[in-house]
């Protein structure tokens, strides 16, 4: 039984806003908080305490006990403690006791998902409708009990000697704060689309890892992204050895993400975004243009083969939902439908087509999403479409209203979901300053218009991104789809304790540094930290004239990258769960320094080079000139080498191994560059006798002519 809530000193009042408590890291904030004073202290032993026999609840608990073991050195394996862990189902009798004692009540909004929480010095309280508000509810409480810690620090192998910099050694035991929580999420679809279709694609214990950290956020649907990366059985021609997700693997997948209350909604282009299917001589019969990206609508062999991918994923994937993809379609019209569009418009013969294919689906009886950036573009057609398709609007800029592109779909009596992005795709690290405020606004303007559900978006169009890299964006995403307002200076200070158990402000620390580099680079060269920055041969006229206008503020990149760095290994050890994912900052950083020297370096290669050629007759000049500027050319080729194995041994941490030889045959070309570099000069020098020096800076970089 709940004993008494005495250190409260104020009565709960459910219409009262949520208190941003600056001791309460927790990530999403609960709708409704009391804090009371005082703490929930738990030694050795805990009893934990289930309601009900429900296989979910056990679930439930079964991570908060592996929490206490393995995070508090807590024992919660029957025997009776002094203090106890209940989850009570509202409908029971204790569940009802919980919420009278308390004086809370769940209020409808929370029928589905929500939960009260209640925490007094004697015992953790858990009440919910249902199991996934019991699931969230666990959520909450792992976030809010801390490890007790002791006064002597433990060696940390690799970091400062000083002992005030090491993590001390923790105790048996854990605390929680004295609160009371009434807590419901604002948005009922919370997702994340995973882009598996671009080269990287995670293993089965990845994608479960994601799941389950996702989950943590009250995150319910993960959408992978599936352009020809599911092993089709029907269509055995599509995928492309070693990358594809099988059916088995699906199945268990599925299966294991039930667990988290988090649904698998596969994500299968249906219109555009078909090219790596589209090219193979046996499908070129569907295609709007030979070997093209659409498939077309005239093309009654078409639906046959939107039918086969469907069935197919049908089998394995057993959510209400089925995603279609449909943007981009952009050359519809140039092909097999020129005189349909040229007689009709374009925006019917799309559309045309989305009711088709939603027709071709419905002995599924799924709901369709599919993306919105095409219709809208036709707000007079959109009526044509039959009112169960869920139109997903979707932009990943950071403007002031995302209204235009929800309204039109609402207005037609349509179902939406909106998708903002992470700012991850095609960049040495995300763009975070853009991403939240693209999430912040794209999501409330969502939830302001009615839209029932929230894909938050990674891609990685050229390759080289990884979901590792993005946690930060998924989880203050993860935070919007849940609470009405989020507070930012309030998510920032929780971001070290909800993901990485870290006290102290370290790592959101880096996130922010790596982020400002960002701005840097759109100040002086107009784009931010792109991965093409890193691939431009610094050895030609365009790329020096890159390099040149970088430089300014390649100092400050360097040292905010250093910084980074530093900081990482002073601190990782601080870490108490997730310090491999560390390793994935640590990269960007590095790869950042590695941009901001590759700037200097650049410029002052040429210009000892210059010096040399000034006084080509003064070989006391020449030659250290030439040495000197060697002698950078090869740290470059040193610097490359590294990034290359740290990159290599990151992808093969998180991925298969599927499309990784495209990366890497980047880092070798870099690589080849240098040596190239390196033996112009070292010809040069062979040759030079006194007379004037041929040109470093040769030829043009097919990569650069867009410079």
């Amino acid at each position: 039984m709940l004993k008494t809530f005495s250190a409260f000193v104020l009565v709960f009042i459910l219409s009262s806003p949520s208190i941003y408590a600056a001791d309460l890291p927790l990530t999403p904030y609960p709708n409704q908080l009391e804090p009371g004073e005082g703490v929930f202290h738990i030694d050795a032993h805990v009893t934990l305490e289930v309601s009900s026999n429900d296989v979910e609840d056990r679930f439930a608990v079964s991570l908060l006990a592996s929490d206490l073991s393995s995070l508090d050195g807590v024992a919660a394996d029957g025997e009776q403690g002094p203090k106890r862990i209940v989850l009570a189902r509202s409908d029971s009798d204790e569940g009802r006791q919980i919420l009278q004692e308390s004086r809370l009540k769940l209020p409808p909004q929370a029928d589905e998902e929500g939960y009260a929480l209640v925490v007094t010095s004697d015992e953790a309280a858990i009440v919910s409708k249902t199991a996934t508000g019991i699931f969230y509810g666990v959520q909450t409480l792992r976030q809010l009990l801390h490890p007790l810690r002791g006064s002597e620090p433990s060696p940390v192998e690799g970091l400062a000697k000083d002992p005030s910099k090491a993590a001390p050694l923790p105790v048996a035991g854990a605390e929680s704060p004295l609160v009371r929580i009434v807590d419901w999420p604002a948005i009922r679809w919370r997702g994340v689309s995973l882009d598996i279709s671009r080269g990287p694609i995670p293993t089965l214990a990845s994608f479960k890892r994601d799941i389950a950290l996702l989950a943590e956020y009250k995150i319910n649907v993960v959408s992978p992204y599936m352009e020809s990366t599911f092993a089709y059985p029907s269509l055995p021609n599509v995928a492309a050895p070693g990358g594809a997700i099988t059916p088995d693997e699906a199945r268990e997948l599925v299966k294991y993400a039930a667990q988290f209350h988090v649904t698998v909604i596969p994500e299968q282009e249906s219109f555009g975004h078909l090219h790596l299917a589209l090219e193979s001589e046996r499908f070129q019969d569907l295609a709007e243009v030979p070997y093209g990206n659409v498939l077309s609508p005239t093309a009654p062999g078409s639906f046959t083969f939107i039918g086969k991918m469907f069935a197919d994923l049908a089998e394995v994937f057993p959510s209400p939902f089925f995603h279609i993809g449909a943007d981009e379609t952009d050359e519809l019209g140039e092909g097999r439908t020129k005189s349909e569009v040229g007689s009709e418009g374009y925006g019917k013969v799309y559309i045309d087509y989305l009711r088709q294919i939603d027709e071709t689906l419905s002995p599924y009886h799924r709901k369709v999403l599919f993306w919105g950036d095409m219709g809208v573009q036709h707000p007079e057609h959109l009526k044509d479409l039959p009112h169960d398709m869920i139109a997903v609007a979707w932009d990943y800029s950071d403007r002031k209203s995302f209204v235009k592109l929800i309204k039109p779909f609402s207005d037609a009596g349509l179902e939406t979901w909106v998708a903002p992005g992470v700012s991850n795709w095609s960049r040495i690290y995300p763009d975070f300053n853009v991403a939240k405020a693209n999430i912040r606004q794209f999501v409330n303007d969502g939830k302001a218009l009615g839209s029932t559900g929230v894909l938050n978006t990674t891609w990685m169009d050229d390759g080289e991104g990884m979901v590792n890299f993005t946690w930060y964006g998924l989880a203050y995403g993860a935070a919007h789809c849940w609470q009405k307002n989020v507070d930012d200076a309030q998510f920032n200070a929780s971001w070290d304790w909800t993901f990485y158990r870290a006290d102290d402000h370290h790592f959101v620390g880096q996130v922010k540094s790596l982020s400002a580099i960002h701005d840097l680079l759109n100040q002086t060269i107009n784009t931010d930290g792109m991965d093409s920055l890193t691939w431009r041969n610094p050895m030609t006229p365009e790329g020096q004239r890159l390099y040149v206008r970088m430089e300014p503020v390649a100092h400050q990149i360097r040292l905010t990258a250093e910084d980074v760095i530093a900081d990482l290994l002073a601190n990782s050890s601080l870490a108490r769960r997730n310090g491999d994912l560390l390793a994935y900052t640590e990269f960007a950083a590095r790869r950042f320094d590695f941009l901001g020297q590759k700037a200097i370096y650049a410029k002052y290669i040429a210009d000892l080079y210059a010096q040399a050629q000034a006084k080509s007759t003064d070989p006391a000049t020449v030659h250290p000139a030439l040495n000197r500027a060697n002698d950078l050319i090869h740290d470059m080729g040193h610097q490359t080498t590294l990034l290359r194995d740290m990159y290599e041994r990151l992808w093969m941490g998180e991925n298969r191994p599927y499309f990784l030889g495209n990366i890497l045959a980047r880092y070798d070309q870099e690589l080849g560059r240098w040596e190239a570099a390196s033996d112009r000069l070292h010809r040069n020098r062979t040759i030079y006798d006194q007379r004037a020096l041929p040109p470093l800076i040769v030829g043009v970089d097919p990569e650069d002519e867009t410079d």
